[in-house]
């Protein structure tokens, strides 16, 4: 498993337009930050889960950036 935080830049970006699926990964935890856009929680399978999510959330309304924060194997 491999975890990450991740800020996804964009401070029009909604929460709800967030929730989407991620495949073999899943969103734990979100959370505003303002000014810049939205923290987000990530736990996924396997590194190319998470790759895949990341690119999922780029695709997202309003989203400027996806960028990651820390990133943790278990």
């Amino acid at each position: 498993m491999i975890e990450s935080l991740i800020l996804i830049e964009g401070e029009t970006v909604k929460e709800e337009d967030l929730n989407i699926s991620l495949m073999n990964a899943k969103q734990l935890i979100k959370g505003n930050v303002p000014g810049m856009g939205i923290i987000v929680h990530i736990a996924a399978n396997s590194p190319d889960d998470l790759q895949n999510a990341l690119i999922e959330f780029t695709k997202v309304p309003n989203v400027k950036g996806v960028v990651t924060m820390i990133l943790r194997s278990i």
